[in-house]
């Protein structure tokens, strides 16, 4: 009996692990969005584990001025250059930090929940619920009809809260390529770009003025995967002397790339994943 629990309790032990290592990673998304009306703007961060929100953390910033009692807080630098051109009398703060104040206001119409309050309230609601869960409950929503989905909050635009934390959690799923790319052509670079597989959309011409031979850059491209998990661009570039080519199948990744002479290719693809040799 002891034998059979020593090697069930090492059995538990090798499945929890095995769990363990298959679980999908957590992942941060966050956006800016106008979740309230047209004088803010909020910073809303999601953490995602597959396709379920674990949770959600709301700020939102706007122009704040001094109420009676209680004076308002500005963001970081706000008493140097970058407050310079403020209204007068007012400052970019945010909502959290100056709960109190901006409840005065709130109070005046007749809410009697301090907006951070409300904020944690629809950050509770979301956590838990996975992205499709969310985009189902607000879908043909309007505000005013929302308003009572989210226990604890009493904000008119809690749905757009809600929105913003369905946007936060898609971002998390935005992966960053790294390419370290180097000219050996042989000739200088007038055009390097990486164009969207899916959408056909093209980036921005990195090579600016132009990359001298044997020069290199290093370019990055954030964009949401693929349903694989790993989408697909075509970096195209061009030399003065008039010399085209693409690539059309390459991943989100962190890697070298050597844009070869087309006398230097020793097939149909125009460049290597390896840095040269020094």
């Amino acid at each position: 009996m002891k034998k059979f629990l020593i090697v069930l309790l090492a059995l538990c032990l090798s499945l929890t692990c095995a769990l363990a290592e298959e679980a999908a990673p957590v992942k941060l998304g966050q956006v800016d969005y106008a979740a309230h009306g047209a004088g803010c703007f909020a910073v809303i961060t999601a953490a995602v584990q597959g396709d379920v929100v674990l949770a959600a953390y709301i700020d939102e910033f706007q122009f704040i001025g001094d109420r009676e009692d209680v004076a308002a807080v500005g963001v970081p630098n706000s008493d140097g250059s970058f407050g310079e051109n403020y209204p007068e009398g007012k400052v970019l703060g945010s909502k959290r930090v100056n709960s109190d104040l901006y409840s005065l206001n709130m109070q005046r119409a007749g809410s009697t929940t301090q907006i951070a309050a409300n904020f944690n309230a629809i950050q509770a609601y979301v956590a838990g619920k996975t992205i499709a869960e969310l985009e189902s409950a607000v879908e043909g929503k309007e505000a005013a009809e929302f308003v009572d989905a989210v226990s604890g909050a009493t904000l008119a635009d809690s749905l757009g809260y809600v929105k913003g934390i369905i946007e936060a959690a898609k971002a998390a799923s935005i992966q960053t390529g790294t390419y370290t790319v180097y000219n050996k052509t042989g000739e200088t670079v007038t055009c390097l770009q990486l164009i969207d597989n899916v959408t056909g959309e093209k980036g921005v011409n990195y090579a600016g003025a132009g990359i001298a031979a044997d020069a290199c850059v290093v370019i990055t491209k954030s964009m949401a995967g693929t349903e694989d998990g790993n989408h697909r661009l075509t970096l195209h570039f061009e030399t003065e002397g008039g010399y085209a080519a693409d690539f059309a199948t390459l991943s989100i990744e962190v890697v070298p790339l050597t844009l070869l002479a087309a006398d230097a290719m020793t097939g149909a693809t125009p460049l290597t994943f390896f840095a040269p040799a020094e």
